[in-house]
C-alpha cells in the first residue's frame, strides 16, 4: 500500500512541478484533486482487500486447527500437549 501511495504522490509532484505548456494553476489544482481522490479510492480498496484477506486467513487457521484436532495428531486428540500420536506415529491401528 505504501508503494501505491508513493506512486500517487510522485505522480502529483510530476504534474505540479513538471514543465507543461499551457497548463494554468487551476488546471493543475483540478488534476491534483483528481489524483488525490483516486489515491483515497485506492487506499479504501487496499484496506478492504487487507481486511478480507485477514478474515479469510483467520478462517483458514481455524479450519486447519479443527482438522488437526480431528486427525488425532493434535494435543486435544492425544490428551497431551506433545503432539505425538497415540499409535506411536505408525499410522497402524492398535492391537
Amino acid at each position: 500500500m505504501g508503494f501505491i501511495l508513493g506512486l500517487v504522490i510522485g505522480a502529483v509532484g510530476a504534474l505540479v512541478y513538471g514543465p507543461k505548456v499551457g497548463l494554468r494553476g487551476e488546471e493543475l489544482r483540478q488534476r491534483a484533486d483528481d489524483l488525490k481522490r483516486r489515491a483515497d479510492d485506492l487506499q479504501r480498496i487496499a484496506q478492504k482487500l487487507a481486511s478480507d484477506v485477514q478474515s479469510k486467513g483467520r478462517e483458514v487457521v481455524t479450519e486447519a486447527k479443527r482438522e488437526w484436532d480431528k486427525s488425532g495428531t493434535g494435543p486435544a486428540a492425544s490428551g497431551g500437549s506433545t503432539g505425538e500420536r497415540s499409535d506411536g506415529g505408525t499410522g497402524s491401528p492398535k492391537a
